[in-house]
């Protein structure tokens, strides 16, 4: 799963989009898409701008 964050000063703070690795290509803003692509590839934290996104692990039951 991968979480894309917004971290702002004006905005706020807030989740933009959260979702499966295979779909990050729903995420609509480039850098952000561009970030997540990075984040699948090696697992670490990237943040851009306001633009931060992590991979978080799946809740098993």
């Amino acid at each position: 799963m991968i979480k894309v964050q917004v971290e702002n000063e004006i905005l706020g703070n807030s989740v933009f989009w959260e979702g499966p690795e295979n779909e990050i290509d729903k995420i609509w803003n480039i850098p952000a898409r561009m970030l997540a692509e990075r984040v699948v590839k090696d697992g670490k934290t990237r943040k851009s701008g306001m633009w931060k996104v992590s991979q978080i692990k799946e809740k098993t039951p």
